[in-house]
């Protein structure tokens, strides 16, 4: 059974997803009202996480940040602002996917599982180990070290490194990549991928503006270089 840690004010959209998805004998709803209860019961049991952004006090981004930093599982943003720049900040705090309210509870359902399956493909039973420079990329602990710090990473980051690192030196089109973390069709929005390069860029670059492991191959996509 999977755990699904609800972070949202409003009681009638929570009784909304919590009787839907009670449905499903996969899944227990543990649902919270604000930041402080959020922080408090996000662990390492917890599979997903579904997080409104306006929140009493500290607001769902601030949160996601925080909990970045200690937690693997996937978090998708479920709120009613709709606008380009909101949607990019949330995912470069670290969130795996954004829905915008009012949405139909089968497309929540659809998205919890598609993120699950992620995370379970993730999961290989051999232990793989990757290597670059002072990058150490591990495929069953789902860690990645630069140097001897920790770079805590959110699970699409570490699938498109992963995915990256282990084609290093070839050319990787943005619908490739789509594809290999979504399986899906990315139907024109591969700008997900790139939001989420950044990011990545962000937390094991030196300078970000001049990557030296990811490289941008202009109007294709991306190549780790070794």
């Amino acid at each position: 059974m999977h755990r699904i840690l609800l972070v949202e004010d409003d009681p009638t959209i929570a009784e909304i997803i919590q009787f839907y998805l009670a449905k499903n004998q996969e899944y227990h709803v543990q649902w919270v009202k604000n930041a402080q209860e959020a922080l408090s019961a996000a662990n390492e049991q917890v599979g997903a996480i579904l997080l409104d952004i306006r929140l009493p006090g500290m607001d769902g981004m601030e949160i996601c940040a925080q909990l970045r930093r200690r937690l693997y599982c996937p978090i998708i943003f479920i709120s009613c602002l709709d606008d380009e720049e909101t949607i990019v900040k949330a995912l470069r705090l670290g969130g795996d996917d954004y829905l915008v309210k009012p949405f139909k509870c089968p497309v929540l359902l659809a998205r919890i599982e598609a993120n699950l399956r992620r995370m379970q493909r993730s999961n290989p039973r051999v232990e793989e180990m990757f290597y670059s420079g002072e990058l150490a990329l591990n495929t069953n602990t789902h860690t990645v070290q630069k140097g001897k710090d920790r770079v805590y990473l959110s699970p699409t980051e570490f699938q498109i490194l992963y995915f990256l690192m282990r084609n290093k030196g070839i050319v990787l089109e943005l619908e490739e990549i789509y594809y290999f973390i979504w399986q899906r069709p990315s139907y024109g929005d591969v700008r997900t991928v790139c939001v989420h390069v950044s990011n990545l860029r962000k937390k094991i670059e030196e300078d970000p503006l001049k990557p030296k492991y990811i490289k941008t191959v202009r109007k294709i996509g991306y190549m780790f270089n070794d």
